[in-house]
């Protein structure tokens, strides 16, 4: 008994000095693995901030390869402050993208354990050190060592497995595995392999291997060159590797994942470089639901970054201890209320935008880029709103079916379509009539509602929890996501609200009524200095001049369409 107490003393001792970082290098043995062989790891502190510690880590790959420096896998592991050593925590293995660089596997990491989830990210065979810093490149200077390389990937992410399950902070039935592109079809094909992942975080990801490899991309040129420069047996053998590993192949272990709703898909819905069709493959293979993000592709996706990393964390947070918070963090840190907070303010200034008047001279200005994807097609729209005194106002879209329309109000109503034409209601014009008066009572009844129902909770956010479900994550770079579930049963979903450090609104991410959307915002400004001629008609068209009736009608009647749909009763 004594010699055991006495091995848990030196047991604390030993993991309080790793948290104290008062050893340079910190060294663990692993005796539990996947393959039976124990080994060693090391940790060396690079980095100490506020929430967490950051570590390079190292281990010997379970595979020997014919490159020395390849046969240590290189990563670096991100360690919570204030956990207990009572194996209750959640852990992640990030995979990196192809080019490498690791910035975004280090953002991913760092929001995780800046949420109370210790993450490591680990290097694929042959990149940066382990490749001796000539290039990932090497791993197709031959077939049998390009093979060899997706099978060390896998074996790797094994082992690091075996790291965080050996971790006296991590519960062994917390570990998830994520990435995005590269890294989420590496991580989809390892859930095959490792049944001790218990839920994966796929961005951009998807299967059918050589297909994405075949589609004409500049990021796969060299592996269609690689397979294309093979003679026959070579090429045969390494596509058979290519199916064995492919994240296609892994359907029964990603179903069992997805049955409990543990596997998350969010995908670029005009994605480049891999085919949404190869997307919808491995969906359809891992019976899982993809979160298509329409008008962005591989690259462009960044833009709902903030929405992507709050998503991560609500995932892999799902089931962290009730009673973690970050360490020194005060209540007017709380998540929950800085997020009530930023509601608030934005649903005051929507209030202001749609229904307030701007001080003469000025005017409230709203310029939003829209994508939605529904029933399998996107569309995609800009809209700019300018909102003046005395009733004045300009509002011009554009988008794909009906190209450039634009209507407003200054000292007549007037109309411009796509086709260069323009209307200037000025005959029999009357004083101070405006378009609303040719709305139908009960479609005028629905806006007013709406607007005093916004006015009503932007003055008390915290009535949207009596009816809907609001949750606040932290993300990357100071941002804050707020997600609001709408259980109306004709706009049953999710609307995500991304804010920035300061707390104005972002972006917007929305899954309502079967409609996903994104939605960006270039330019929100209320009470912004703004010259009589931004609310004129263009002054390139020629005006046909009409009867004012005739073009307040008409504009009517295009809000009557766009508000005969809702149904708030």
């Amino acid at each position: 008994m004594r010699g055991a107490v006495k091995t848990v003393a030196v047991f604390l001792v030993a993991w309080s000095w790793t948290l104290c970082g008062q050893a340079d290098v910190i060294k663990a043995a692993v005796d539990k693995t996947f393959n039976q062989s124990p080994f060693k790891y090391e940790l060396r502190e690079l980095n100490r901030c506020q929430t967490h510690t950051v570590y390079a880590i190292s281990y010997p790959s379970p595979i020997v390869s014919d490159l020395e420096s390849n046969n240590i896998v290189h990563g670096e592991f991100f360690l919570p402050h204030g956990l207990p050593l009572t194996k209750s925590h959640p852990a992640v293995v990030i995979n990196h993208i192809i080019a490498g660089g690791f910035e975004l596997e280090r953002m991913m990491c760092t929001i995780l354990a800046h949420n109370g989830v210790v993450a490591m990210f680990i290097m694929m065979p042959y990149y940066e050190r382990r490749g001796d810093n000539r290039g990932s490149k090497q791993m197709l200077e031959s077939p049998d060592r390009f093979i060899k390389s997706l099978e060390q990937g896998v074996q790797d992410n094994r082992r690091a497995v075996d790291v965080l399950a050996s971790r006296p902070e991590v519960a062994v039935d917390k570990i998830g595995i994520g990435g995005g592109s590269l890294g989420a079809i590496t991580s989809a094909s390892v859930c095959g392999f490792e049944p001790r992942i218990e839920r994966a975080f796929l961005f951009l990801g998807g299967g059918n291997l050589e297909q994405i490899f075949r589609h004409e991309s500049r990021e796969a040129a060299p592996f269609r060159k690689f397979i294309d420069s093979l003679d026959d047996a070579s090429r045969e053998a390494t596509l058979d590797t290519l199916r064995r590993l492919d994240p296609i192949s892994q359907g029964e272990a990603l179903q069992r994942l997805s049955r409990f709703d543990r596997l998350r898909m969010i995908c670029a819905a005009e994605d480049h470089i891999i085919p949404p069709e190869c997307s919808q493959a491995l969906a359809e293979a891992a019976g899982c639901i993809i979160t298509w993000l329409p008008g962005v592709d591989h690259y462009s996706i960044a833009s709902q970054s903030a929405f992507i990393f709050a998503e991560l964390v609500d995932f892999f947070t799902e089931r962290r201890p009730s009673e973690w918070k970050p360490v020194g963090m005060g209540d007017n840190d709380n998540p929950e209320v800085v997020g009530l907070r930023m509601l608030a303010r934005f649903l005051q200034e929507l209030n202001l935008m749609l229904t307030g008047t701007p001080a003469p001279g000025c005017g409230h200005r709203l310029n939003v880029r829209l994508a939605i994807n529904y029933e399998g097609k996107s569309h995609k729209a800009e809209v700019l709103l300018t909102r003046g005194s005395k009733g004045w106002y300009a509002l011009s879209a554009n988008g794909p079916k009906f190209g450039q329309t634009a209507f407003g109000q200054a000292e007549h109503p007037w109309m411009a379509n796509a086709k260069e034409s323009l209307y200037v209601g000025s005959l029999n014009a009357v004083e101070g009539r405006r378009f609303s008066a040719f709305i139908p009572p009960e479609q005028l009844l629905k806006y007013q509602a709406a607007t005093g129902a916004l006015a009503s909770v932007a003055m008390m956010p915290e009535m949207l929890t009596s009816s809907t479900g609001i949750s606040v994550t932290p993300t990357s770079e100071g941002m804050t996501r707020v997600a609001i579930d709408v259980p109306h049963p004709n706009f049953f979903g999710r609307i995500n609200l991304v804010f920035d450090a300061k707390g104005a609104l972002k972006n917007s991410f929305f899954s309502v009524g079967g409609i996903q959307g994104t939605l960006e915002i270039s330019e929100w400004r209320l009470d912004a200095e703004t010259p009589e001629a931004d609310f004129r008609p263009p002054a390139d068209r020629i005006a046909h001049e009409v009867n004012q009736e005739d073009v307040l009608r008409m504009t009517a009647a295009i809000f009557n369409r766009l508000l005969e749909p809702v149904n708030f009763w």
